[in-house]
């Protein structure tokens, strides 16, 4: 990934991120050619993320996909947007494929860790929009606080509708069966 701050004008593309990287400490994503810099997920987004990767990866296998944290997801439709979301289950032919970036109609899921209000705001707001934009079927948001909850949306004639919304476990089909407990995304101990 590669970020000139000083010398970029103008809107930022996928390409403007694949020269020699200045650092690779934080997030970099592109959202209607705006550069959006994250940093990296804090611990308690980082042991959820790794419980929900674990869950998730067994039935995302039994049905054709694979779960991977943080990879760059681009849509062939422009070259102004990126994301790399906490989570996604790709098909396992462009998984086998090995590119630089998956391209979104390889997505099936998305997954978004919330642990802080303002990661909520882009999460429910921005985020929401742009991988419906993207046509990505199945965007999940795993919120950690004020209570660990998992809201649930499915792409219905090019815009997310709610499936569920709980603090409960959750038990679900598409994009595979699993079942979800949002308390365990805080309860993760050593043992």
């Amino acid at each position: 990934m590669s970020i000139s701050f000083a010398e970029h004008c103008g809107r930022w593309t996928v390409e403007d991120l694949r020269r020699p990287a200045e650092d690779d400490l934080y997030r970099y994503e592109i959202d209607d050619g705006v550069l959006i810099v994250s940093p990296p997920p804090a611990s308690p987004d980082q042991a959820a993320l790794l419980h929900l990767a674990f869950v998730l990866q067994a039935p995302a296998r039994t049905a054709g996909y694979q779960v991977l944290p943080m990879v760059e997801v681009v849509t062939h439709r422009r070259d102004d947007w990126l994301k790399v979301p906490d989570l996604v289950a790709v098909t396992l032919d462009a998984f086998e494929a090995e590119p630089e970036a998956y391209d979104a109609a390889d997505v099936a899921l998305v997954v978004e860790i919330s642990g802080s209000r303002q990661s909520r705001n882009r999460d429910f707001g921005e985020k929401l929009e742009a991988y419906a934009e993207a046509d990505i079927p199945h965007y999940w948001v795993a919120e950690l606080v004020p209570v660990p909850r998992l809201t649930v949306f499915e792409l219905v004639d090019g815009a997310y509708r709610e499936v569920v919304a709980s603090p409960e476990p959750v038990g679900l089909t598409r994009p595979f069966a699993v079942e979800i407990d949002p308390a365990r995304l805080r309860r993760v101990r050593a043992r």
